[in-house]
């Protein structure tokens, strides 16, 4: 049970529409608004943050449409439901520029959703990639949210070791993301964009050093290479969300990489497993090294600066 109200950004809800799990996922767990909003009472969660980022990554310009204004139109309805418990992220079709624009004006400015999920990568190809400047660019100019969450790649099969894709290659491929995120300039170019990264950042917060160091030694592809300051300054420009962070060696690299405003509270509803919600919920305020106002901030203020739409309605 959290000590201060808690704005979870990170949850799904699991809807009839689209795809939003990769196929190796077998079987999935059951979400109802009930079920989410019994979990939260059960661990002090006073609001959450609904994402789909994968479902209408995918198919022709009219199916994915149909799946994210869907998608949208349900979530929208929930947080009309249930003002104080939920927010939603709007679901987007990123592989289509065009229809991704289409989208994010219906979804932001007539239903007044609080921000953009997406995915680490579209169709194999990872964000930072200039096929994703036009939806960039729109984001930059509204100064919105972007959640980004992981997905596969069509090799994750042959490297996952028969392990369900959440266990490492969700994390592998945010580090990617991110990685590609700096030596593309696409983060820093787009600096207006709120972008949180799920998962503590990956492995990101432990390899630091070993990027900074390695990318300017052997070079970044075909392109020019970020300097060590560069990497470690667009890096720390990103919020990351602290799901499935439980140990202090977790909060002690995120701190070496951002400060404890950069960082939010997700407990990831349906996908974790219920006997963790409340043990990360415990670890969080357990770890020494923040403070109270550090905790307060993790847990309610940082998301409400964030979407502040959510916080209007709590207050």
């Amino acid at each position: 049970m959290s000590k201060y109200t808690l704005i979870d950004v990170h949850s799904h809800a699991l809807l009839p529409f689209g795809a939003g799990v990769p196929l190796s996922q077998a079987s999935l767990p059951k979400w109802s608004v009930d079920g989410a909003l019994a979990l939260m009472d059960e661990n002090g969660i006073q609001t959450s943050i609904l994402a789909i980022p994968h479902a209408a990554q995918h198919g022709s310009a009219a199916e994915a449409s149909d799946v994210a204004r869907s998608i949208n139109d349900t979530i929208a309805d929930i947080i009309s439901k249930h003002p104080k418990r939920f927010g939603g992220l709007a679901t987007i079709p990123g592989h289509l520029p065009d229809e991704t624009l289409k989208m994010m004006e219906y979804a932001l400015d007539t239903l007044k959703l609080d921000g953009v999920a997406t995915s680490t990568n579209i169709g194999d190809v990872f964000l930072g990639e200039p096929q994703f400047d036009p939806w960039f660019a729109e984001l930059n100019r509204r100064e919105a949210v972007l959640f980004i969450h992981p997905w596969s790649i069509s090799t994750s099969t042959h490297a996952d070791l028969g392990l369900n894709l959440s266990v490492f290659e969700f994390v592998f491929n945010t580090t990617r993301m991110l990685a590609n995120m700096v030596v593309s300039g696409t983060k820093k170019r787009f600096a207006n964009i709120k972008m949180i990264s799920t998962h503590g950042g990956g492995t990101m917060p432990f390899l630091l050093e070993r990027f900074q160091n390695l990318e300017v030694h052997f070079g970044a592809g075909s392109r020019a290479t970020v300097s060590a300051e560069e990497a470690r300054e667009v890096l720390a420009s990103f919020y990351y969300d602290m799901t499935a962070v439980t140990i202090p060696s977790q909060y002690v690299g995120l701190l070496d990489l951002v400060p404890s405003s950069q960082l939010l509270m997700g407990v990831d509803i349906p996908f974790m497993p219920n006997w963790t919600l409340g043990a990360a919920i415990k670890a969080l305020e357990s770890f020494s090294g923040f403070s109270d106002a550090d905790l307060e901030a993790i847990e309610f203020g940082n998301a409400a600066k964030l979407f502040p739409a959510v916080a209007a309605r709590l207050a």
